[in-house]
C-alpha cells in the first residue's frame, strides 16, 4: 500500500485500557484488521481511477496522432496537387536559370511540425508598441500582487 493510503486512516495499535483482558486485545485486533480492510478498499478505488484515466489518456493520444497524421497527409496531397497543376513549359524555362544559380545554397524547407502545432514564441521586435505597453502593464500588476502577498 502507498504511504498516502497508510496515513488516510489513523489506528492506534497501542491502545490501553484499565483492564488488560484478552477480550480488549481481540477488540483492538478487530479494529486493526478493519483499518487494513478500509485502506485496501481505498487503494483499490484509487488504482481503478488511475487505470481509467490511463485508458482515457491513451485513447486521446491515439486520436490526436490519427488527426495529426490525417492533416499531414492532406497537406502532402495538397502540395502534390499544386505541383501537378504547374505548367510543364514554365518548369523547363526556369530549369536553366536554376542551373546557373545552383552554386548558391538554397534554404532547406522546414519539416512540418508533429504534435499539437503550437507556434513558438514571438521575438520581441515583432511586437507593436501597444502590445509591449500592455505586457509591461501586466508584468507590473503581477509584481504588485506578488509583493502584496509577501508582505
Amino acid at each position: 500500500m502507498s504511504e498516502g493510503a497508510n496515513k488516510s486512516y489513523h489506528f492506534n495499535s497501542n491502545m490501553r485500557t484499565n483492564s488488560s483482558s484478552k477480550s480488549t486485545m481481540s477488540n483492538n485486533e478487530d479494529r486493526y484488521l478493519r483499518a487494513l480492510e478500509i485502506q485496501e478498499r481505498k487503494q483499490a478505488i484509487i488504482d481503478e481511477e488511475l487505470e481509467k484515466q490511463r485508458i482515457i489518456d491513451d485513447a486521446e493520444k491515439a486520436v490526436a496522432e490519427e488527426k495529426a497524421r490525417q492533416e499531414a497527409e492532406a497537406k502532402a496531397a495538397q502540395a502534390a496537387e499544386e505541383a501537378a497543376n504547374v505548367p510543364v513549359a514554365v518548369i523547363e524555362e526556369e530549369a536553366p536559370a536554376a542551373e546557373e544559380s545552383t552554386p548558391a545554397a538554397a534554404p532547406a524547407a522546414k519539416p512540418a511540425p508533429s504534435g499539437n502545432f503550437v507556434p513558438g514564441p514571438k521575438p520581441r521586435n515583432d511586437f507593436t508598441s501597444d502590445e509591449k505597453a500592455a505586457m509591461l502593464k501586466r508584468a507590473r500588476a503581477h509584481a504588485a500582487v506578488v509583493a502584496k502577498r509577501k508582505s
